[in-house]
């Protein structure tokens, strides 16, 4: 999402000083490689670039492509083939050992287009199905996505599934609530904050802030994060949060087992029967300070969004993005 946001910025940038510019996609994928099919990457007539298409092996070579594309104004697609054993060959030795096919589009109309649908997606809190048909008759499309699926590249047309944006309601006023709204930061999460206005930091970058007493609707794709070490607090919300008449999809409660159980003792119904709960929260990275466990609890939404367990990569029986 971070990167889809800086490119939309740029474009906007670029356009104030009528710079060209093309977008790079990756729109497949065979075997091993650093980016999936949808990264993206801009790039100014000058050189300069955004986002990416690899950790930086290919980058290079798809600056030359992009100067070819902008002076002949065509279509360019490219296909890298990091398996390949001959020497001569682009890519030998990166170590990825997959095939990668790359679309460059020069024309700036239709990347504007593009920039409104991405704007329109991000605004939204829904997962969508973007089809771009790239022909003369140049064609684009914005879809509600029923269920996740794999992006494909076909016949000239590039169909790619766009997660709903993560959106977490934090629950809470002290010290680790503003790491955890740094760190959530760093990868554009929308952080609705939640506690008592006048305790909130004003220079913290949070999509919105309410009071305890009225924090608006939560939808079940929206995460919820209790850090307010208070238990009646805590007590309320779950209270609150049990009542509505669609539950988030995490709710993810800060401090041991023990204290859980003295909240239980409020509730006559078993709370994990009712709410998605994890307590205590985040994943078993021995974190140790506020920032620390900001990104452990961040790596378990994580794994939750993309249907992972968060276990070490090597212990994986399957390859990374299967």
């Amino acid at each position: 999402m971070k990167e889809l946001i800086q490119i939309i910025q740029q474009v906007k940038e670029l356009q104030k000083t009528e710079r060209k510019f093309v977008l790079a996609t990756v729109v497949q994928v065979d075997g091993s490689a650093y980016r999936r099919p949808g990264a993206r990457m801009l790039i100014s007539e000058e050189g300069d670039w955004w986002g990416g298409i690899s950790g930086g092996c290919l980058e290079g070579d798809i600056l030359k492509k992009a100067q070819l594309a902008l002076y002949s104004q065509e279509y360019k697609s490219i296909t890298y083939d990091t398996r390949e054993e001959d020497p001569f060959a682009l890519g030998i030795g990166l170590g990825c050992q997959g095939m990668i096919e790359i679309h460059i589009n020069p024309f700036q109309h239709q990347i504007n287009q593009l920039v409104t649908v991405l704007e329109n997606h991000i605004q939204s809190n829904v997962a969508h199905t973007l089809s771009i048909r790239y022909d003369v008759d140049f064609q684009i499309s914005l879809a509600e996505a029923v269920e996740s699926h794999v992006s494909k590249w076909a016949e000239d047309t590039f169909t790619e599934y766009l997660p709903a944006p993560i959106t977490v309601w934090l629950f809470g006023n002290q010290f680790d609530s503003h790491a955890f709204i740094q760190q959530a930061a760093l990868l554009s999460w929308r952080v609705n904050w939640v506690g008592i206005l006048s305790k909130m930091k004003a220079n913290l970058p949070v999509n919105g802030r309410s009071s305890y007493e009225d924090f608006g609707t939560i939808k079940n794709s929206d995460y919820v994060v209790m850090m307010t070490h208070d238990l009646d607090k805590d007590v309320k919300i779950l209270k609150q949060l049990i009542e509505l008449p669609t539950k988030p999809t995490y709710v993810g409660i800060l401090g041991p087992k023990k204290r859980f159980e003295k909240l239980q003792n409020h509730f006559e119904q078993d709370l994990v029967t009712q709410l998605p709960i994890s307590t205590p929260i985040g994943l078993d990275l021995g974190a140790e300070g506020p920032e620390e466990i900001a990104i452990s609890i961040m790596a378990e939404i994580l794994s939750i969004k993309n249907n992972r367990n968060g276990q070490r990569l090597h212990l994986r029986d399957r390859a990374i993005h299967e």
